[in-house]
């Protein structure tokens, strides 16, 4: 047992310049991210008061978040807009890398991927603000009606109407990030060998062939990651709702991250904020852990 400890410390003294230079980096997520977390847990089983201690309270918090009807129906709007943002996204992505990988064109190429990339570098305040003008009634796609139907045409209030307004969260969410998933999908793409797309030209096979049994395939792997860091993000969207949510459209959209806000800074109910949190926190994780499985993402690593 001592000749392991003085292994141990003679490595450990090896390797000390390597430590030190981690110690930054565990302290930051120690403050900011480990110590922050464990607060908050903590005080979903209080009653935070503006003035004075805190008191516990056990599950109450807890009883609340699952029998409000409010939760309900923001953990639907989260799942149904996070969902779908997420499915569009992934396949809208996978498509324009398709179509870049396509164009041979190298300056056209580049100005497609530009173009793809460039809302995901775009605020939510920019991205949103720029949608919200374009489905006004004075918008663009209402004057592109009006040119189709002519003067009876009447304009549609798009941002009012709650029948569009989950389709239009999930669209503009997808159009926003497609082009990152792109990117992503791209990195793996240029990687292929292209003597596999050589000798499959040699055997007759066509570029949708080649697609099929040769691309695709080659980046199965890539799009597993990106399909379980993506799935993460389902029910912590934020900055789209706070931005592009009214009264008219709220009970369509409004997710939990959005109803956690409220009570916990604009009410400061922070005890069944806290709890809502923890909700999210472990439904991201059963909910990753079951596309892990369903996607069997570990068998990248064997």
């Amino acid at each position: 047992m001592n000749k392991d400890k003085k292994n141990l410390w003679r490595k450990m003294k090896r390797f000390r310049s390597i430590y030190l230079l981690l110690l930054p980096v565990l302290i930051y997520f120690v403050v900011f991210s480990y110590y922050p977390l464990i607060l908050g847990i903590v005080k979903s089983f209080q009653e935070v008061k503006l003035l004075g201690n805190s008191e516990f309270v056990g599950l109450e918090n807890y009883k609340t978040v699952f029998t409000n009807s409010q939760y309900h129906q923001a953990f639907i709007n989260s799942l149904i807009v996070g969902g779908g943002t997420f499915v569009f996204q992934f396949v809208w992505g996978l498509v324009v890398a398709l179509v870049l990988n396509e164009i041979r064109v190298k300056i056209l190429r580049s100005a497609f991927q530009t173009v793809t990339f460039i809302p995901y570098l775009l605020s939510w305040s920019v991205v949103g603000g720029l949608w919200i003008t374009i489905l006004s009634p004075t918008g663009m796609i209402n004057g592109f009606l009006r040119l189709l139907e002519g003067a009876a045409y009447t304009p549609v209030a798009f941002m009012a109407e709650a029948g569009f307004a989950r389709t239009i969260m999930i669209f503009t969410g997808s159009w926003k990030g497609a082009g990152y998933f792109a990117a992503l999908f791209m990195a793996s793409i240029v990687s292929i060998d292209g003597s596999l797309y050589e000798a499959a030209r040699i055997d007759g096979a066509s570029r949708i062939q080649q697609i099929r049994y040769i691309t695709v395939p080659v980046i199965v792997p890539t799009m597993k990651v990106v399909a379980v860091l993506s799935v993460m993000g389902i029910l912590r969207n934020f900055d789209q709702i706070f931005v592009m949510m009214n009264a008219t459209i709220s009970d369509k959209v409004k997710n939990l991250l959005y109803l956690i806000y409220e009570q916990g800074i604009l009410k400061f109910n922070v005890g069944e904020a806290t709890a809502a949190a923890t909700v999210v926190l472990v439904a991201t994780l059963l909910i990753t852990q079951a596309v892990r499985k369903l996607l069997h993402y570990d068998a990248i690593y064997e």
